[in-house]
């Protein structure tokens, strides 16, 4: 029987094995600031400019790429104060819907390429995979990104699943029937003891 997460193009000296929790972690966070920067350059080309007051000296500041900044209280007319960031709204709402498509097919094309993985699971040296080591299509990417929706309604539940399953699967990862891999340098072995 051959290894599932065997490929050609990897060191001899290097092993497949499942990626951990906190690894994973780590790759989210690098993709979330790719992310982060991608918005900020698109803010920058689709939001007017436009004049708002600053909450915090109000004195009105024009900005050429518009008011797309984090904000921690929600304009004036909702009278409703939030402590949790969120992006204003623009007005024409082109922003406001590629800042939610763009999370979405970065993901989802990123891991069903032939990379099989967005910029931060290479920096870690890991894939998405099928539960036989093959690439993933784009249906089952979709309803993988999407999937964690469900692992973090359950209050995170789903993506602390990763710590304890065999294969180390997150929720989404059982349901999209997904497993990621990650790439470690196997072991040198000890030289053998020197008798007499």
């Amino acid at each position: 029987m051959t290894n599932p997460f065997y490929r050609p193009d990897s060191n001899p000296q290097d092993v497949w094995t499942y990626g951990g929790f906190w690894i994973r972690v780590v790759a989210y966070l690098i993709d979330s600031i790719v992310i982060w920067a991608l918005l900020a350059l698109l803010g920058l080309l689709l939001v007017p400019p436009s004049l708002s007051v600053s909450i915090f000296d109000q004195q009105p500041i024009s900005g050429s790429g518009g008011d797309y900044r984090i904000s921690y209280i929600q304009p004036a007319d909702y009278t409703i104060l939030s402590t949790t960031p969120h992006v204003h709204w623009n007005g024409n709402g082109l922003f406001e819907l590629v800042s939610l498509l763009l999370p979405a097919a970065y993901f989802i094309v990123c891991e069903a390429s032939t990379l099989q993985a967005t910029p931060g699971k290479i920096a870690c040296r890991m894939r998405v995979t099928d539960l036989y080591g093959n690439r993933i299509t784009l249906m089952r990417a979709a309803g993988r990104y999407f999937g964690k929706y469900l692992s973090a309604l359950i209050l995170g539940f789903g993506f602390l699943m990763v710590m304890w399953t065999q294969r180390k699967q997150g929720l989404h990862d059982i349901l999209a029937g997904t497993c990621v891999i990650r790439r470690e340098a196997r072991a040198v072995a000890p030289p053998p003891p020197q008798w007499g």
